[in-house]
């Protein structure tokens, strides 16, 4: 028992009444150790760097401070935390910067909730009020989720925590931003921007819900001026023709020549505007006419610019129609559609209604259309920005995990677009700008002033009232996080090692950290990028609180612990892919852990309390196998973890320790006495299953008496000398007991049988072992053995049996053979069925190869002891 431990009030659960050693608890609890195992780790200093060894850095993508964790942060932060126990272990000076975002928009929408469960809106309070309370509550809500990530067991150095609305996060926010403005990459415009009518806030382009739906193409007639023509127009929005100040045809359009010029009188309105021609109109949509609203379409706002046309809003910033004829004022966009068309249906003006696919925008929160309206917002110059991004992807300055990601990326980079930086809610970080009250393009920037107004030379000032979009301090949080530009004490961990986050935050997070990072200090915000994929429940289907199919990580680990989900959430998840996951995987992983215990508490009880450890050396065969075995899985695990090919590198901890340690080399050294490498077994057993399960190793490892250290900041696991050749000879006398075991199993369950061997000095060495292992009656020699020939290669030897269960044998084989090969026909023609693999959840698709891979095995061994039959 460690000295620390001796001193600490956290482990008085492991420690007797007189403070000795005791041992391991017949059963794991992790609910019992986890917590003061946490409070251990914090307590001594293991997650801070050392400041040996090479950096190796990575980050926490903040968790928006507004409530509980959920399944997919558990997923995101349980994956980086492997890669850093690992690195810790390698000997890598080690950091995980934890964070917590204000999450802008995020927050604002869930606090705007408390406030109507209140009766009460954002109206009912100045800005300073309302910023106050909210910084109340997310305050409360960081406090919550830093325990749920202590709960999941991140080991991150929360001395170091940064909140994106800390001070320093401010300063370095506010001095980018007028870097860029400096520089000519920040304007401020009215440009037509996403708007949510519902929260009455813009959005940058890549958070609409883009959505392809069927729709209504409506084809209305406009009367020309002075002439009993007409000219048909189509569109979907047919609520906005109160704002059209033009008519656009293609010019290179013959059947429209004529008309350019031409004047008509706006539909259920005494409005007249013009017919133009512009390049934008496709010839090939609709009728090839269309109407022009500058101030309700991106597209149309650019027509109007290059034709300097009027821009009449029509709908309000609340979503309701505004400077409209009388019976439509006040009507909400969908109601004021479908008055429009009633109205000009009886007025004879629609020509034509056709059934469209088309895409539209979505507000992801509330679930309305985003509203296209024009606004005067906070604009930046993404192209120059995007350019020095793509030449870093282009030399590979990033390595990206799956690399598939990096060419959509690219993709997403060459069509940037300018991001709008404002949002109109209180809650965030102000932009530091000063309008002159008097002269709208006149702006000066301070960000020490909190003043609502300023005088400078005579001239009256006011706030900006916007704040940032709160991706544009994320956009900026590896050089904020490791003090990069002040070369504080953590300068040298950037660029960080390991960006690791979901899938869909590649355009959102990902592009900018690179633009930016790339922009303020000339070098790559990270080395490598892992983008996970979503987690789903056990039928493939998103999870959701509606639909009822939401797992709570924290009822997972306070029903089996925090391994136990941690182990579930990597089983078969590969790098990019969405992937089903249901509570059987963590009653898998808890089932891991309670197999790991139990060998703890073998070794403990085989060694003695008085066990003193020596050096190790492999004495059996056995002794020389599982270091071999060992040593395989080790390698694995490195080569594996190297690449962040997570669920690979915890299969082959998972098979070395459940198969190799518990199925074999346990039940061998029941019968060989080695205690020296008992010992040395489960130290590495368990170095090597801690970045995967760090509360149960670390708890078995407090209890081994020859310990005094955190298993947390001990080192990578050596391998001992041993030899191929016995280790081979051990996997012979496998094949042997494996063999008998099988054919055991389709012989009478009512008898006992005996294995003869003939000259065999390897069966004859092992005996004791063979006859417990196979559960054999006897292990005998015999000169002229005969009965039931076993297929091992290279080995003579028979089950003792009578001719008649020989016979009785083979026509089981055979039976069970042709019902294996049925089996097979049927799971192949399932899996030849595109409908089945493409539409049948994931899982069930995963068993039934597992099943047919399964199927095919058996008949392998089944024709093998066929062919021993005949000989």
């Amino acid at each position: 028992m460690n000295n620390f431990l001796k001193d600490s009030k956290h482990f008085t659960w492991i420690l007797g009444k007189t403070g000795e050693y005791v041992k391991l608890a017949k059963a794991y609890e992790p609910n019992e150790y986890e917590p003061n195992i946490y409070a251990l780790w914090e307590k001594s200093g293991a997650f801070k760097p050392t400041g040996k060894g090479e950096p190796f850095s990575t980050i926490m993508p903040p968790p928006n401070a507004n409530g509980n964790l959920h399944i997919g942060h558990a997923l995101d932060m349980g994956l980086k935390d492997i890669s850093v126990r690992y690195k810790r272990m390698r000997g890598f000076d080690t950091i995980y910067i934890p964070g917590a975002d204000h999450a802008g928009f995020e927050t604002w929408v869930v606090y705007e909730k408390e406030l109507n469960k209140q009766g009460k809106s954002r109206f009912d309070f100045t800005r300073e009020q309302l910023y106050g309370q909210v910084w109340d509550f997310v305050d409360q809500q960081r406090g919550n989720m830093e325990l749920q990530l202590r709960a999941i067991g991140v080991s991150a150095d929360w001395e170091k925590l940064v909140f994106t609305l800390d001070s320093k996060v401010i300063k370095t926010v506010y001095s980018t931003f007028k870097k860029l403005w400096d520089d000519g990459l920040v304007y401020r415009g009215e440009r037509i921007v996403n708007y949510s009518t519902k929260y009455q806030t813009s959005y940058a382009d890549i958070e609409v819900d883009h959505k392809q739906e069927k729709g209504t193409l409506w084809h209305i007639a406009y009367q020309l001026v002075d002439s009993d023509q007409e000219i048909v127009i189509a569109t979907t929005r047919p609520e906005t023709l109160f704002g059209d100040t033009a008519v656009a045809v293609n010019p290179g359009d013959e059947r429209y020549k004529e008309f350019v010029g031409k004047k008509v009188k706006l539909p259920l309105t005494d409005r007249i505007i013009e017919i133009i021609a512009d390049d934008y109109v496709e010839t090939g949509f609709g009728t090839g006419a269309v109407k022009i609203t500058p101030a309700h379409d991106p597209n149309d706002f650019e027509v109007g610019k290059r034709h300097d046309l009027e821009r009449i809003q029509v709908i309000n910033f609340d979503g309701t129609m505004m400077n409209v004829p009388e019976q439509f004022k006040g009507l909400d966009v969908d109601h004021g559609r479908k008055a429009t068309v009633e109205a000009l249906k009886s007025n004879n003006l629609i020509r034509k209604e056709e059934e469209i696919e088309h895409t539209v925008g979505y507000d992801y929160k509330s679930g309305l259309p985003i509203q296209p309206l024009i606004k005067d917002q906070w604009f930046l110059k993404m192209e120059p920005l995007a350019k020095r991004a793509l030449e870093a992807l282009e030399n590979n300055e990033i390595t990206f995990y799956p690399a598939s990601r990096q060419q959509i990326l690219k993709q997403y980079l060459m069509n940037i677009r300018d991001w709008n930086l404002s949002r109109q809610i209180p809650w965030g970080i102000p932009i530091p700008a000063f309008q002159n009250i008097e002269d709208e393009n006149d702006w000066i920037f301070d960000e020490f002033i909190t003043e609502e107004t300023i005088e400078v030379e005579g001239k009256t000032y006011r706030r900006e009232e916007d704040t940032f979009d709160t991706w544009f301090s994320s956009g900026q949080w590896p050089f904020i996080t490791t003090e990069a530009q002040g070369g504080g004490d953590l300068s040298r961990f950037y660029p960080t090692s390991l960006m690791e986050t979901g899938t869909d935050l590649l355009d959102r997070w990902i592009a900018r950290m690179i633009m930016l990072g790339l922009y303020v200090t000339d070098k790559v915000p990270f080395k490598d990028v892992y983008l996970h994929g979503m987690v789903l429940d056990e039928k493939s289907q998103k999870m959701s609180k509606s639909k009822g199919n939401v797992i709570n990580p924290m009822d997972s680990i306070a029903a089996y612990g925090s391994d136990a989900l941690r182990l579930g959430l990597i089983a078969n998840r590969s790098a990019g892919q969405n992937q089903a996951f249901g509570q059987d995987r963590i009653v898998a992983g808890r089932n891991f852990c309670n197999k790991l215990w139990n060998i703890a508490r073998f070794i403990e009880n085989k060694l003695g309390d008085e066990y003193i450890p020596s050096t190790p050396v492999a004495k059996t065969l056995a002794d020389h196998w599982i270091i071999g075995e060992l040593k395989a899985a080790k390698e694995t695990i490195e080569r594996t973890l190297d690449t962040y090919r997570y669920a690979e590198a915890s299969d082959a901890m998972y098979h070395a320790i459940w198969d190799s340690v518990a199925d074999w080399y346990i039940e061998a050294s029941k019968d060989q006495d080695n205690p020296d490498l008992l010992a040395w077994v489960i130290d590495v057993s368990l170095k090597l299953a801690h970045p995967f399960a760090p509360f149960v190793t670390e708890t078995i490892w407090q209890t081994l008496q020859w310990h005094d250290s955190l298993l947390i900041t001990e080192s990578w696991p050596e391998i001992i000398e041993f030899s191929d050749i016995s280790a081979a000879e051990f996997g012979r006398v496998q094949q042997l007991v494996t063999e008998a075991r099988f054919v055991i199993t389709s012989l009478p369950n009512n008898e006992k049988y005996g294995l003869l061997y003939q000259d065999d000095s390897l069966i004859e060495d092992n005996k004791s072992l063979i006859k417990r292992l196979a559960k054999l009656d006897r292990v005998v020699s015999a000169v002229q053995p005969k009965g039931l020939r076993l297929a091992v290669s290279g080995r003579d030897a028979w089950l003792d049996v009578s001719e008649k269960t020989l016979y009785d044998h083979q026509v089981n084989l055979e039976e069970r053979l042709a019902a294996n090969h049925g089996d097979i026909q049927a799971l192949e023609t399932r899996l030849s069925n595109p409908s089945y693999v493409e539409k049948a959840p994931e899982k069930l698709v995963e068993e039934t190869k597992r099943q047919l891979e399964e199927k095919k095995a058996v008949v392998i061994r089944l024709q093998q002891e066929l062919e021993v039959l005949k000989i």
